[in-house]
């Protein structure tokens, strides 16, 4: 029995619910399903939602990248420099340089600044740095018996006796205080026999005597010399004296200079400028 029916007939219809599940009517060309209205807003929204994520990670990869590359330059500059100044230790030459080295002190200089560097108690024959000026205030003197011009300070007193000529600087306890030059001449060509002639004179009869040194030295004008140093008691303190020759016209003049032990340091400069101020006359 064949029932008529009363609509009309729709292909597929059956498959309806299919369609309607799988997200929209299927083309005829590529039988693809269209999504609805309201899935294609979802997709939109989970399409931003990866954007989102996957352009995060990425400026987050972006900036690591740079650091880490900043970091290894930043390495190999330091392992350059370290590098070239290791190398630079190993190639350069060693010690000073012509113009980093300290100049020399010149020889008035180190007169000046060690005016005892040949006084009692250092070592004898060592040559003198320069010849020591003579002060702008002492005056000058010719001895006619000691047949000698040389200076001495304006207010020292004059003293003579058989060995030669003396100035000495005015005392509180005597006439005289520990400070004193002196001229001698002795006939003869010998140095040695003229410093023994001064020193039985004028100091072996002393109290405390003792001999520092005696011997061939440089003086203070870079001329050779011969010298005698010693230290004794005087009016309840102690002295220390210098002599050094000078020879000159067929005969050895002995100059003398003194000052007290705890002035030593003013001996040599004393006698500096007696031997700058002396001279032999006619």
């Amino acid at each position: 029995m064949i029932r008529n029916r009363t609509g009309p007939h729709r292909a597929g219809g059956d498959r309806a619910p299919a369609q309607r599940r799988s997200g929209g009517p299927r083309t005829a060309a590529t039988g693809r399903d269209f999504p609805e209205p309201d899935d294609v807003s979802d997709l939109d929204e989970a399409d931003e939602l990866d954007d989102r994520r996957g352009g995060g990670g990425a400026d987050s990869m972006s900036f690591l990248h740079r650091l880490g590359v900043a970091l290894v330059v930043l390495a190999v500059a330091l392992g350059v420099g370290v590098g070239a100044g290791v190398v630079w230790e190993k190639v350069r030459p060693s010690g000073r340089t012509a113009s980093d080295a300290p100049a020399a002190p010149s020889p008035s200089a180190s007169a000046a600044s060690t005016p005892a560097a040949t006084g009692p108690g250092a070592s004898t024959g060592q040559p003198a740095a320069a010849q020591i000026a003579v002060p702008a205030d002492w005056a000058a003197y010719t001895d006619p018996l000691q047949k000698a011009t040389f200076s001495h300070p304006p207010v020292w007193k004059q003293r003579r006796d058989n060995t030669g000529i003396f100035y000495g600087e005015p005392g509180t306890v005597s006439e005289y205080g520990p400070q004193m030059i002196g001229v001698a001449r002795i006939a003869g060509a010998d140095p040695t026999a003229a410093l023994t002639h001064v020193q039985a004179g004028e100091f072996d009869a002393v109290s405390g005597l003792t001999r520092e040194r005696s011997g061939p030295a440089t003086d203070t004008s870079g001329q050779p010399t011969q010298e005698l140093a010693g230290s004794y008691d005087r009016e309840g303190q102690r002295v220390s004296y210098l002599m050094r020759t000078v020879a000159a016209d067929g005969a050895v003049y002995v100059l003398i200079a003194r000052v007290s032990t705890s002035a030593a340091a003013t001996l040599n400069t004393l006698m500096g400028a007696l031997r700058a101020s002396f001279s032999p006359a006619a």
